[in-house]
């Protein structure tokens, strides 16, 4: 939040949003650019999950007719590997520390926490 003194109005980024010294970061943006954005954080980890999930685009659009035991097969199911980065940004005990979450390297959540230190 910003706070301008003389109207004594706030500016809020918005929900999903996160105000930094050189721009908004919003979910979707990628890794490098909330760096340059907001600087190095606080803190920081990195995870790796396996995720399983359905391959729905083989099904869509086949590439011809399909015969029918083709048409009621058991779905696809195919296995990834996940980088899981998390970011928390300390912003001094009169703030919230907000924390990001990047997935691949893309922003995929920004949580509000208690009051910094």
């Amino acid at each position: 939040m910003i706070f301008f003194p003389m109207t004594g109005m706030q500016v809020y980024a918005g929900p999903g949003n996160l105000r930094c010294d050189k721009g908004i970061v919003s979910h979707g943006d990628r890794l490098f650019d909330v760096l340059m954005k907001c600087g190095e954080p606080t803190y920081r980890s990195i995870k790796y999950e396996k995720r399983t999930k359905r391959d729905l685009y083989r099904d869509l659009f086949p590439p011809r007719e399909l015969r029918e035991s083709e048409k009621y097969r058991e779905p696809l199911f195919v296995e990834e590997l996940i980088e899981v980065e998390e970011w928390a940004y300390n912003l001094g005990s009169l703030q919230f520390v907000r924390y990001l979450t990047f997935e691949n390297g893309i922003l995929v959540n920004i949580e509000l926490g208690g009051y910094g230190y």
